[in-house]
């Protein structure tokens, strides 16, 4: 984290990492091409696409000139109601052209907005100093509810069937990640976005989505039950041992994260020690996981932690806290699942010390 940087500018940054990666060809509805060739929609997709980019971007570096709240990061903890505030907020832009494009239709070719169906469903602060940022991005909205893009006249019928389908399949979110697949299916359909999908599609890489395809299929074959998991910095999918612990939301043996647009592995070890003879067996990639340590929430400190662990491995002692996330996590390998899955089979019991047993 930037010292002295502002909230907003930390979730800007973010989402502008979350935006979703296309691949070379992706499918795209014969619905969504009926006045629109594939290549003209495809070109007019990907410079939509690198516009939002620069929108996120320019949000994180200058947040002042759109009308951003301007809280520090050093003045308020990432669960205060400001940094809440900072992270909706850099959403404003993207909720104000996804208002625009449900309010209008064209006419003649050209894009129309019902000014008092706008008036109706905006609630975007600073709307009118936003409307002119857009302008600097090559959108114009005249006097008489008229909306052009002149440098690419197909950015704007792509930007309003982007905003009809997420508008008609309750998808907002992935308009404002650009999300390539609501173009897959027809106008009232979304046949994507369950399951691991939720977290392979922010990722960056193909070895990130390799990994969590296998990682699921492997826990699957064992009888894991698996559900979404949203967090702060980013959608996750949870695995269970048992489906009632699962219905209950309870505590889970192995999640799938996207940290910030990065993919995390969390394991749900509650008993380092046990896991230290067999830790000897494993890669330095899985070893790494054990030694570092992190300082624990208040609860470590006024002597309330249940959750938290210390462990000794070559004579350093360690602690994890485990009150709020499982508390061992790493950027996964595929070669390493065999030891993830035994290492969380290992420590997944709590010693309560001589005589008290296993938990």
């Amino acid at each position: 984290m930037i010292e002295n940087s502002y909230w907003v500018s930390e979730w800007a940054k973010i989402r502008q990492d979350e935006l979703v990666r296309f691949p070379n060809n992706f499918k795209i509805h014969e619905c969504f091409i009926q006045d629109i060739s594939r290549s003209d929609f495809e070109s007019a997709f990907r410079e939509l696409w690198h516009i939002f980019s620069n929108i996120y971007n320019d949000i994180a570096t200058a947040p002042e000139s759109f009308g951003m709240p301007l809280y520090k990061t050093d003045d308020y903890s990432s669960l205060s109601s400001q940094a809440r505030d900072s992270r909706n907020s850099v959403y404003r832009p993207f909720q104000l052209l996804f208002n625009l494009m449900i309010s209008g239709s064209f006419n003649g070719g050209i894009f129309i907005f019902d000014k008092f169906k706008f008036k109706e469903i905006n609630k975007v602060k600073s709307t009118r100093l936003l409307l002119n940022r857009l302008g600097d991005y090559g959108f114009v909205v005249d006097d008489n509810n008229f909306i052009s893009y002149p440098d690419n006249e197909d950015i704007i019928r792509v930007l309003k069937l982007m905003a009809e389908k997420s508008y008609k399949s309750d998808r907002l979110n992935d308009f404002f990640s650009c999300h390539y697949k609501l173009f897959q299916d027809d106008f009232n359909t979304a046949d994507y976005g369950f399951g691991p999908d939720i977290v392979a599609d922010k990722m960056h890489t193909k070895e990130e989505q390799d990994f969590i395809y296998e990682m699921d299929a492997t826990l699957r074959s064992m009888g894991y039950f698996s559900q979404v998991k949203i967090w702060n910095e980013g959608p996750g999918y949870a695995y269970y041992d048992k489906e009632s612990v699962m219905k209950a939301n309870g505590p889970y043996n192995f999640l799938l994260l996207s940290w910030k647009a990065k993919l995390r592995l969390y394991l749900r070890i509650r008993n380092a020690s046990n896991c230290i003879d067999y830790l000897k067996e494993c890669p330095d990639t899985v070893k790494q996981m054990f030694m570092g340590e992190d300082y624990g929430c208040k609860n470590r400190y006024n002597k309330r932690c249940k959750f938290g662990q210390e462990y000794s491995i070559d004579g350093n002692s360690y602690w994890r806290c485990g009150c709020y996330i499982a508390p061992f996590h790493i950027s996964p390998k595929k070669c390493d699942i065999p030891h993830y899955i035994k290492l969380v089979e290992l420590g997944v019991k709590k010693w309560f010390g001589t005589g008290g047993g296993y938990l």
